[in-house]
């Protein structure tokens, strides 16, 4: 057989046979393609959506990929400080937000720390604000207003002594909006699980956050937190409420660093938020 022949007989074979060959294939593959179509529309048109929803987000992402290299040493001093023991309560309340507003890129990134976001603006006023969206006794208020005045003034001495004043004070408040206690005249009496009041007078900051740890749900958690957390690292003496009585009856005189008024400023804003979710 030439190779003439052999070319007409396979052209001739391709003539009768390709068509129903690719008729076959049409058949198998079509239901593919047209999955295949509709997957791309429907991702185009979700990826459409995203885009005219959240382009504010993304056009910041966009401009904090540009700018980050110049943040970096800034964020990562500030992370070093949320990842400190010594901060560590509190912490979950730093956002995004609060870290970028407190870092100025003209200055020295070891100058930028957890005590900068503490002292920021938008993290005061966000701390103000909680404190609004709260049932707790609004007189208060002014007198948290002039602790963080005395902070970042740097008058920590007069800051920490009030802080101090006005945790227990926000810690009485809350207790007494779950029940824990009542008020009866100039004392305040624990009330058991069973609503009986007892005759003990819950005077200072350790009896009521023990009073609080008893009751075993998220409130008494989270003040049994408050209790045990060290304020320095390492050392069992330092803990809020150990310091707190060292510090208003004058016997601790080292005690006014920024560091300790930034705690208590985290702790306090901690618990608000703490006492507004319980929708106290």
């Amino acid at each position: 057989m030439t190779n003439q022949s052999e070319n007409e007989e396979t052209i001739n074979w391709l003539r009768k046979e390709f068509p129903l060959f690719l008729a076959d294939t049409r058949k198998t593959v079509k239901p593919h393609i047209e999955q295949w179509r509709k997957t791309v529309t429907e991702t185009r048109q979700a990826l459409n959506k995203f885009a005219k929803e959240y382009q504010t987000d993304i056009d910041i992402w966009i401009k904090l990929a540009e700018v980050y290299p110049q943040l970096e040493l800034h964020v990562d001093n500030i992370i070093d400080g949320i990842d400190n023991t010594e901060f560590q309560v509190g912490t979950d309340i730093i956002e995004l937000a609060h870290i970028f507003e407190a870092i100025d890129v003209q200055s020295d990134p070891d100058a930028t720390s957890i005590l900068s976001v503490i002292s920021s603006k938008n993290f005061q006023k966000s701390l103000i604000h909680s404190y609004y969206e709260t049932t707790l006794n609004i007189d208060r208020l002014p007198l948290i207003q002039e602790a963080l005045e005395l902070h970042n003034n740097k008058y920590y001495a007069g800051s920490i002594c009030l802080f101090y004043g006005q945790f227990e004070g926000v810690l009485t408040d809350s207790l007494e909006k779950v029940g824990y206690i009542v008020k009866e005249g100039d004392k305040i009496k624990p009330v058991a699980k069973d609503g009986k009041v007892k005759g003990e007078n819950l005077t200072g900051l350790v009896p009521k956050l023990k009073h609080a740890m008893t009751r075993k749900d998220e409130l008494g958690k989270f003040y049994e937190e408050i209790k045990s957390h060290k304020l320095v690292k390492d050392d069992e003496d330092q803990t809020i409420s150990k310091t707190r009585n060292d510090i208003l009856h004058g016997s601790n005189m080292n005690f006014n660093t920024e560091k300790r008024s930034a705690q208590l400023i985290l702790w306090l804003y901690s618990m608000i938020l703490q006492v507004r979710v319980l929708g106290i």
